[in-house]
């Protein structure tokens, strides 16, 4: 058989079938470009956001103190053993006054020498920067909870009372820095000069540190960071926090993990969902033209001849939906990924995806449908002339089976509807690849709701773990009863926790230290906090050295275990302590917790608080934030220095904010997966109504109305969009269940609180129950206008 006349046929078939064509094609070139979006927006996400933030030089490690000090230890720490670098920073905290009398968070940072900088770089956005004296640049995220423009003035308060107006320079960016709408904290950067004018000194309250080594781990920083902790605490400064981040890493990263655990498990049911797609349509094809098959075989055709036209028509198929699935899915994944960078305040500087991103998309595109399409095609070759020449193109034949018999013996009916039921069960491998394509589709777009949910059900956890409405820090350590006495004077709180915080790591058996832990001192009997105790138990009042740790801990110190004595370095200080709980994580940092009394012996400083936690009478987000301003304000009043204030309802929204917009996009992309479903569904029909034609003849003939085959048509297709909803939601339950866990540990390092969404049960009915209709409509309305003569006469 010539190479030639192998071609024309696939081209012939081609051109023949078109609305097949058009379906098979559009179907692929969905699923790759699916796949293609994902793979290209991780890409260009990964590759702008690693190249981006080492250009800003990022810091290895940040020491926080208490008080101030001056360049002349900045330069020490520039020499020590293992540093390469150092930069001294001041940070204040202001609040930003409105017009209409209501206040905002400005975190105000001064460097050394804004033009020539060492770490973690700030970049001119618009306007002028460096700002002169008596001007402010804003990070540019505060653009989302702010307007601000260059020239323009804003009026400042600062701790105390006093006021003072800025003139705006411009806007700044700083990749590394937390984008504003996260915490509801703005950032802006100032001059010495400046924060002089506004009541300061000039001396440094953090420092930054780059070190020698640029494939130093966590811990080895972690041990560098502690050598100058140690050196800045012998020069009278104490250390109050210490950041050590994971090395080179972008403190979005976990995040982008998180999303990528999502996106990536999309991308691979898009690929199941085409291969069945394919396997459908070849099985369809070869199906309508076994008489072909059974000439060709007649007139001297070999099996791998016969499999060849249909691989080839199969890979014509692909490299048509590749053409269209490559740009499109450039422009979503460039789109995908400014959104993402928007959010995560950074630049899509390379807006290219990678060749291996369009390899793997010609991949998919051609690859999948060979492989789905690989049993359907060798069937065909090694179908005999015998076999080929007595089938009629008909497929599988009803009556055999069991459930053949069994829908055989419904009773209670009307005729039409019963036929309808025996003509979807007819074809049952086609059944089975539309209902599996449908299935899918149902299983993304149901799976989406139910992660979303289990989200806002984990969020909510959180939210009950810490019982509070306002968090309130302190610039450093005020006298407890006092903080608290003022807190309580403010109308509408009801609850005033004075808590104590610091950094602690654990000194191993090994002699080898862990990273700087967050650690919480509670006062006995605090009501603020309620954790879910997975091992042992939680604090009690008046004990000593007891601790308990959060769960995700366990993932650096594995070892640990309920009544092991932990050694942990707290101020300089080495002291023994009991484990006696693990507790649920509720974020994706670890924390520790101990008594108040004993975390102030380990201080060796007594009755004084960093922390007061604010419970209201009034749960609402305008309640909290107007109580937390009115206690800040309290505090300053009585010469308590406030760092933030922070209301669990500004964070919950930011969240929330967040994970939408996350799940609006899988949402779209599971909805995308839908119409491919109902693109199979409509090509599925389209060819029952070809293979049935003579069948259509004979029940017009017998006196059946346009509307009797309309509905007969219709039936079918609805009945099988209810079974694909039915095996959707069966398969969506497991399917979530892996992709919240999973996403759990991205997010909080354990499972999320698992929900089935109700919601997503029953859009997802409503969607395909007009998938159905509208895939069924076009094939059932042209059968409905076919005449008697012109069905019979069809071969």
């Amino acid at each position: 058989m010539a190479i030639g006349v192998r071609w024309r046929k696939v081209r012939g078939d081609l051109g023949q079938y078109r609305a097949r064509t058009v379906l098979v094609v559009a179907s692929i070139a969905i699923g790759a470009f699916a796949v293609g979006t994902t793979a290209g927006a991780e890409a260009l996400l990964r590759r702008n956001l690693e190249e981006g933030f080492a250009a800003t030089r990022p810091a290895a490690a940040t020491l926080f103190t208490g008080m101030g000090f001056d360049r002349e230890l900045v330069d020490v720490i520039r020499g020590m053993p293992g540093v390469d670098d150092a930069e001294g920073r001041r940070s204040v905290v202001v609040r930003l006054l409105a017009d209409d009398g209501t206040s905002r968070e400005m975190l105000l940072t001064a460097l050394p020498d804004l033009e020539d900088q060492r770490i973690d770089l700030v970049s001119r956005q618009t306007g002028r920067f460096p700002p002169a004296e008596g001007e402010v640049a804003f990070e540019r995220s505060a653009l989302r909870l702010v307007d601000v423009a260059a020239g323009q003035t804003i009026r400042i308060r600062a701790p105390g009372g006093k006021e003072h107006d800025l003139a705006v320079a411009g806007l700044a960016h700083e990749p590394g820095a937390s984008p504003a709408y996260y915490f509801g904290r703005l950032n802006a950067y100032v001059t010495f000069d400046t924060l002089e004018d506004l009541g300061w000194d000039d001396s440094f309250n953090e420092v930054r540190i780059r070190l020698d080594d640029p494939t130093a781990t966590v811990a080895e920083a972690a041990a560098i960071a502690d050598d100058v902790r140690l050196r800045i605490e012998r020069a009278g400064v104490p250390v109050a926090f210490s950041l050590v981040p994971e090395p080179g890493k972008h403190p979005a990263n976990e995040l982008l993990a998180a999303v990528f655990v999502v996106l990536g498990g999309i991308g691979f049911l898009s690929l199941l969902m085409a291969g069945f797609l394919v396997a459908n349509t070849v099985s369809v094809i070869i199906g309508h033209q076994v008489r072909q098959v059974g000439i060709m075989k007649a007139i001297g055709a070999r099996d791998r001849q016969v499999a060849g036209i249909y691989l080839a028509l199969v890979i014509a198929y692909g490299l048509l939906a590749a053409l269209i699935a490559i740009p499109l899915a450039a422009l979503a994944a460039y789109g995908l990924a400014s959104l993402a960078s928007g959010l995560l305040n950074f630049d899509v500087v390379h807006a290219l995806v990678p060749p291996e991103t369009v390899a793997l998309e010609v991949a998919v595109a051609v690859g999948i449908p060979i492989v789905a399409a690989a049993i359907p095609v060798w069937r065909g070759g090694r179908m005999t002339v015998r076999e080929a020449l007595r089938d009629p193109g008909t497929g599988e034949h009803f009556g055999h089976g069991r459930l053949d018999l069994a829908i055989a013996r419904l009773r209670g009916l009307p005729r039409p509807t019963l036929l309808s039921i025996r003509n979807t069960f007819r074809r049952k491998v086609r059944l089975g690849l539309t209902l599996a394509a449908l299935a899918v589709g149902g299983m993304v777009f149901m799976t989406v709701f139910t992660v979303r949910d289990s989200l806002y059900a984990t969020l909510d956890d959180t939210v009950r773990y810490f019982d509070y409405d306002v968090q309130v820090e302190l610039t450093e350590p005020a006298k407890a009863a006092t903080v608290v006495a003022e807190a309580l004077a403010v109308p509408g709180v009801t609850v005033a926790e004075p808590w104590r915080f610091a950094s602690a790591q654990r000194i191993r058996p090994d002699g080898s230290e862990s990273p700087a832990r967050v650690t919480f001192g509670l006062p006995d009997g605090a009501t603020t906090v309620r954790p879910v105790v997975m091992q042992g138990r939680w604090l009690l009042p008046g004990e000593g050295n007891a601790l308990v740790a959060t769960a995700n801990l366990l993932g650096d110190e594995p070892d640990l275990g309920i009544g092991d004595e932990v050694t942990l370095r707290i101020g300089g200080r080495d002291t023994m302590w009991t484990l006696v709980g693990i507790v649920q994580s509720p974020t994706m940092a670890p924390f520790l917790y101990l008594g108040t009394p004993a975390l102030e012996r380990s201080l060796g400083d007594t009755g004084r608080a960093g922390i007061v936690m604010i419970g209201t009478d009034d749960h609402s987000p305008v309640a909290q934030a107007r109580i937390g301003s009115a206690v800040r304000d309290r505090l300053e009043a009585a010469g308590i220095g406030v760092s933030a204030t922070t209301t669990t309802s500004a964070v919950t929204t930011t969240l929330f904010t967040l994970f939408d917009t996350l799940v609006l996009f899988i949402s779209a992309m599971a909805v995308l997966l839908g119409v491919v479903g109902g693109l199979g569904l409509a090509g599925t029909m389209t060819m029952n109504v070809v293979e049935r034609s003579r069948e259509i003849g004979v029940i017009r003939a017998v006196g059946a109305s346009d509307t009797d085959v309309l509905l007969l048509f219709l039936v079918e297709g609805m009945l099988i969009g209810l079974l694909a909803w039915l095996l959707g939601a069966a398969l969506s339950i497991p399917a979530s269940k892996v992709l919240s866990d999973a996403l759990g540990q991205a997010f909080v390092q354990r499972p999320l609180a698992f929900e089935i969404s109700a919601q997503g049960l029953v859009l997802w009915f409503i969607v395909v129950f007009w998938l159905a209709v509208v895939g069924s409509l076009l094939p059932a309305w042209r059968a409905a206008r076919t005449s008697v003569r012109e069905v019979l006469a069809y071969e």
